[in-house]
Formats: structure tokens, sequence, C-alpha cells
């Protein structure tokens, strides 16, 4: 294996010793990078693809990767997405330096990045330069229980928005943008971990996530993330205009509201149970009540119903429409999941 060059395999025989053991030999960077040397050992993992897997266990070794930003080689405009970029690779260390002192503009860049996140905080602050640490262990933040966190709090945004064109408190809605605000932060935190896990095997096991599990999650991560842009819409909608008196709960658009709590509630159940039956019931009720807005919003548009309650019900049906064809993506990806945790390596 040549280091130097990145390369990642090469080809080694099989050796037959003792007349009845094979093996094959380690590559010898392979051990001097992991600190490993005679009589340590390695544990073996024989995966259900058939691959078999080296871990250094032994290995007193430790990598973390850091990422360095310099602000004098990117626009300020474009500092946060950069931070975003470090933070999804997987950087521990993240370090920001200057040429001259920060504005202040780039240090709100840097404050509201760090709120934005889970588990980073600034360890170093001076005038040129800036290290953030990452705090947080993987492993110490399950993936399924982040995902639920992400439906409860949209779910939460939705109730909100019905109670308040039903008469509740508006007040009830000036949470919305908080909301909002931690289902991004905990879809940043969900693609980093699943990042890990495609790089890391003692992460995959500690998460108890196949690697390619984890890359079907993360699909369905950003699309809970899609469904709570328009619940956080949903909810700016009723704060900033007054709802038409003929809306009810019992008409569309509002009637759909129910249907779709039920079926994402039985998505969400089946992020670990493997009933195929209820991801099917889900998608088919999502995809009547998508095609039920759809005739809604045509015969809207031809209604002799005033143009500013028009508009209202229209924002909120479009938005509706698309939360639930979010919700049949994730019973699609839910589906996708189910089908490889019942497969079977056939051999032939």
């Amino acid at each position: 294996m040549n280091s130097e060059s990145g390369a990642k395999s090469e080809v080694r025989k099989i050796q037959l010793t003792g007349g009845s053991t094979y093996i094959v030999s380690l590559p010898k960077s392979w051990v001097t990078q992991h600190g490993l040397g005679a009589r340590d050992e390695v544990r073996i993992e024989w995966r259900p693809s058939g691959t078999l897997r080296v871990i250094a266990d032994a290995s007193s070794v430790v990598k973390q990767r850091e990422v360095r930003i310099n602000c004098n080689e990117i626009p300020d405009h474009m500092i946060f997405d950069h931070l975003v970029a470090s933070y999804l690779s997987g950087a521990h260390r993240i370090i920001i330096s200057s040429n001259m002192e920060f504005s202040r503009f780039q240090r709100k860049i840097f404050r509201d990045f760090v709120k934005s996140t889970r588990g980073l905080e600034i360890t170093n602050d001076h005038n040129r330069e800036i290290e953030m640490i990452s705090l947080l262990n993987p492993s110490e933040m399950p993936l399924f229980s982040s995902i639920n966190r992400m439906y409860l709090l949209i779910s939460r945004q939705i109730r909100d928005f019905s109670e308040v064109l039903m008469g509740g408190d508006p007040d009830i809605l000036e949470e919305s943008s908080e909301l909002e605000n931690e289902v991004d932060a905990l879809r940043l935190l969900l693609e980093r971990q699943a990042g890990q896990i495609l790089e890391s095997a003692s992460i995959e096991d500690s998460l108890g996530t196949s690697r390619w599990e984890a890359a079907e999650l993360c699909k369905l991560v950003r699309t809970l993330e899609r469904m709570g842009d328009h619940s956080f819409a949903l909810c700016d909608l009723a704060k900033s205009y007054k709802a038409p008196n003929l809306i009810n709960m019992d008409s569309l658009p509002i009637s759909i509201i129910p249907i779709w709590h039920n079926s994402i509630k039985l998505l969400v159940s089946n992020l670990k149970n493997r009933n195929f039956s209820e991801i099917h019931d889900a998608k088919f009720k999502l995809i009547t009540a998508q095609k039920d807005l759809i005739q809604y919003e045509e015969a809207l548009r031809a209604s002799d119903v005033d143009i500013s309650d028009a508009l209202f019900l229209d924002r909120v049906s479009e938005s509706l429409r698309r939360i639930c064809a979010y919700s049949i993506n994730m019973a699609e990806i839910l589906m996708n999941i189910q089908t490889h945790r019942d497969s079977i390596e056939v051999y032939t």
C-alpha cells in the first residue's frame, strides 16, 4: 500500500500455513499508521456482503479531522457556507484565520454558525484567528432519536398552525422560528453523523446503522427538513395574515392535516418496525390527499372567492400538498430500507 499516493487497497495472495490455516499479510504502512506491532491484536468482522473488515482496536493512534478557513480567500457572504461544509465533513477542529482583524459582520457569522449546529464551541478567540472544537461524540446522539425529534418539531408547528386557524392564541406561533432553527440544526447533525458512519467502522458499529442504511437515512433527513420549511411557512402565513372566515377543519385544504398527522406517525413508527402494510397504507392516504389538494387548487382558481382569501387558501394548500409529497418520498425511502434489511446474499 502506497500511502503517499493515496492508495486505499492492493491485491495480496492467500497463503497456506501449517497445512490447515489460510493467512493474508497486512500492509506494513497500515500497521505503522495505526501504531501497531507484532503480537498486537486486530478484530476481523465478516460483513453481510461477504467482505472481511480488519479493525485496529488496539491502536493508540487518535485521528481527528481538521479544516482551515482563510477569510481572505473567500467573500464574506460565503463564509457561513464554508463553515457548514467543514461541519458536514466531520471536522473535529475548525480554524478560521484572517490577515486582519475580524469584522463585526464576520464575527456575527461565526456566532450564528455555532448556534446553528450541535456540539461546536469556540475554544480560542483571537483578533485574527478563531478555533472551534466539536465536543459531541457521534455515538452520544442516536440517529433515530434525532429523526424522531425532527418529526415532533414539524408536527408541533402544524398543530400550532391549525390551532391558530381555529381561533387559538396567535402567540403560540412566536416559537415557530426557534423550532425551524432546531430542525435545521438536527438536519446538519444527522448529515454529519451519516458522513462519519460512511468513513468510520467504529462509528458505524456504535450507532448500529450500516453504511447503506446511513445513506438512505440522509435522504430521509433532507426530506424531513423540507417538510419543516413548509410547516414554518404555514406558521409564518398565519402570523402575517388573517385567516378567511370560511376556513374550517372539516373542509379542504385544512381537512388534510389530520390525514397527514396519522400517516406521518405511521411512517415514523416504521423507522424501526418492519410493517410494509402500514407504510403502504400511509403512502396511499398521502397520495389521495395530494390529488385532492391539486383538484382543490384548480377549483379555487376558478371560484369567485375574494382574492385575498383565495391567495391565503392557495398558499396553505400548496404547502400542505408539498408536505404530503415529501411524506410520500419518506414512505419510499422506508421501503428501500426495509427491503435492504430483509434481503439476503445469494451465492451463484
